[in-house]
């Protein structure tokens, strides 16, 4: 006997027996008197509490997230398909069910659960849903499955596997995902195997765990294949690594204070170091800052707060089986710039993206300095501001007070050019409320110009003496935050066409000899003075 028969057997009886039932139990009822005992229930139903679909493999493994979160059932027009469920708890009294489809012309589905693929047009879903008899929707009680329909296979042309890392420790897990094209085939999901199950097995929903092997380091291949029968697969290979302890761990000093400062404008640094053994899992080295205000570390990339705190801090590196540690004194310095253009994925400094005339500024990225277009300010003029583009700069007069900028001359790059105007535009405050704008107040007030053998040229400010337009010189015993700090490189006249120019560096120094150090020995460079 099949479940629906069976349930409406049991009604038919109920219906029948439970109203006489009552009838001849009333007249008992009612001449109870108050303190007699209240007779029981004569019927107490037990209610589903969820209702989930339990499909066989065959199925599950065709089952797809789409954008909108909604399990995806892809059937191709034609198809059937059983869906089953399970309902809890187990001891239910009823537990017949009711099957809906919201768009039985695309997909029909019967009172056992058998999906049929009708049609593709319209919205070429239906949103399948199964439910408790007696419950509705509301109740939280229900299971829904979308189940989309194409006219035909669509076959894989290709799959690009990617893994959220390159490498996985023994008994800890990564994922992987599969990328299928084209866009349109039926089948958004893969079957994943492994190259090596002894040393790490991925589950049908792409999870690698990496397993307890005699090598430290073991390259397994994760390969998915696509589920049509086109035979198309991609793979991506993942180091298998075992943990071991780190016994010990140096830490270089290339960073240490006073030899090294750092400089809030970059970031973060990662800190060189060497364990022994040198393949142990580093990831179980404890890091520590002694002062998360001014900087925090993660595996041995230090970040620095973006709030001006400024000082000094250690950083301590633990090997937690042993306690060996070592330390690292750092100092993140007030009024510190250097923007040297080394790291291709952050620089702060760069052209102010204006736009005029039909063309726009940009630039180009290249190890050690950028190349910046101009663009058209009028018919006779180029223009292209260089802009700080972090949120703040704190520039200190009394620590740095030599600020530069190494640049080309656009004069030294095209001889049409006769003059142009350079300054910095600043907007800035100390944090006693006093107002710094405009440094040194003016079109070319740098106080020298040195031209350097390699034919650039570095604009250099006294803070220490050169007044803002407004504020006057800054203080010597704390620091400006600047929210707008740009060297404005405008009016190259005259000119009626777009130009280049190379941008090097952006610096402070505590001192003129501090700045002419730098060029020899670091640019290894020649310079005379312009200006």
């Amino acid at each position: 006997m099949n479940k629906i028969t069976k349930h409406n057997k049991v009604r038919k009886l109920a219906k029948a027996v439970l109203p006489l039932y009552l009838f001849t139990l009333l007249p008992l009822v009612s001449s109870c008197s108050d303190n007699e005992v209240p007779i029981p229930d004569l019927y107490s139903a037990q209610c589903p509490a969820s209702i989930e679909f339990q499909l066989p493999d065959n199925l599950q493994q065709l089952i797809y997230v789409d954008e909108s979160g909604a399990n995806v059932l892809p059937l191709i027009k034609g198809e059937t398909a059983t869906l089953q469920y399970i309902m809890k708890p187990a001891d239910i009294t009823f537990d017949n069910v009711v099957w809906t489809s919201s768009n039985p012309e695309c997909v029909s589905v019967d009172d056992n659960g058998l999906v049929t693929a009708l049609s593709s047009e319209g919205l070429g879903y239906s949103m399948v849903q199964v439910i408790p008899l007696g419950m509705y929707s509301g109740s939280g009680v229900v299971s829904v499955l979308k189940v989309k329909v194409s006219d035909s296979l669509v076959k894989a042309q290709s799959i690009r596997v990617t893994a959220s890392a390159s490498e996985v420790y023994a008994g800890e897990s990564i994922n992987v995902t599969a990328d299928i094209l084209p866009a349109e085939a039926t089948y958004r999901t893969v079957k994943w195997t492994s190259s090596n199950e002894a040393a790490a097995t991925v589950s049908a929903d792409g999870v690698v765990t990496g397993k307890v092997t005699s090598s430290n380091s073991v390259p397994v291949t994760i390969t998915a294949t696509a589920l049509d029968g086109s035979g198309v697969s991609g793979s991506v290979e993942i180091i298998v690594k075992q943990i071991v302890q780190p016994q010990s761990i140096t830490l270089d000093q290339g960073f240490a204070a006073p030899a090294y400062y750092c400089a809030i404008g970059e970031k973060s640094v990662t800190i060189p170091y060497t364990t022994v053994p040198a393949d142990c899992t580093t990831s179980l080295i404890e890091w520590t800052s002694s002062n998360e205000d001014i900087a925090t570390v993660k595996d041995g990339v230090v970040t620095f707060n973006q709030d001006g705190v400024f000082g000094d801090f250690t950083i301590t590196a633990t090997c937690p089986e042993t306690g060996q540690k070592s330390e690292l004194k750092m100092n993140l310095a007030e009024g510190l710039v250097r923007e040297t253009f080394h790291n291709p994925d952050y620089y702060s400094w760069y052209n102010a993206k204006q736009s005029g005339n039909g063309t726009s500024s940009s630039h180009v990225w290249h190890d050690g300095y950028l190349t910046i277009t101009t663009y058209t300010q009028n018919a006779t003029n180029q223009r292209a501001d260089i802009k700080c583009w972090s949120a703040a700069t704190w520039l200190h007069a009394g620590n740095y007070p030599i600020f530069a900028i190494k640049v080309d001359d656009v004069k030294d790059i095209d001889p049409a050019i006769t003059s142009r105007n350079f300054n910095i535009d600043a907007v800035g405050k100390t944090a006693s409320g006093t107002d710094y704008k405009a440094i040194a107040n003016g079109n070319n007030k740098y106080l020298h110009d040195y031209k350097c053998s390699d034919g650039s040229h570095v604009f250099i400010y006294d803070l220490s003496t050169q007044a803002c337009g407004t504020g006057g010189i800054m203080p010597a015993n704390e620091s400006v935050k600047f929210t707008t700090l740009q060297a404005k490189y405008a009016d190259m006249r005259t000119i009626d066409h777009q130009i280049q120019y190379n941008l090097y560096w952006v610096q402070t120094f505590k001192s003129l000899d501090d700045l002419k150090a730098y060029i020899t020995d670091v640019d290894k460079l020649t310079y005379e003075v312009i200006k």
